[in-house]
């Protein structure tokens, strides 16, 4: 869980790039926003904090309690690690990274697509995440 989402939006905000998918959830269009929130049941006092949106079949969207994908949905909770296969097993540049690996502490491993030079922003904050 996310105990103050303000560090991570700050964290985003200080590294962070020209993305077009990828962004604050308040910075969303509305349009996305909505569409997101229409394929999102919330739990009680579960705020959206940073969302990826390139389709309705394609996205994901971090809140201070889960990361919910059109795929799948962990609690932020239940996170253990966060590897980067594409460069570390792959061999693939920094420049061609489009996904990280989400490891459960049950040993789940789930794909987060990502927006194509994203990673490194995205895999600091999940690492924040984790640690705090």
């Amino acid at each position: 869980m996310i105990k103050n989402i303000n560090i991570v939006k700050s964290k985003f905000n200080r590294i962070k790039q020209d993305f077009f998918k990828t962004d604050l959830f308040e910075n969303l269009e509305d349009n996305i926003q909505q569409q997101i929130n229409n394929n999102v049941l919330y739990l009680d006092n579960e705020i959206p904090v940073l969302g990826y949106y390139a389709s309705s079949y394609d996205y994901w969207l971090l809140t201070n309690i889960r990361l919910i994908t059109s795929d799948f949905i962990i609690f932020l909770d239940d996170i253990e690690i966060i590897n980067i296969p594409e460069i570390f097993d792959e061999g693939r540049g920094n420049s061609e990274c489009e996904s990280l690996a989400i490891v459960e502490k049950d040993s789940g491993i789930y794909t987060l697509k990502l927006e194509r030079l994203t990673w490194y922003v995205i895999f600091n904050i999940f690492n924040f995440i984790i640690k705090h």
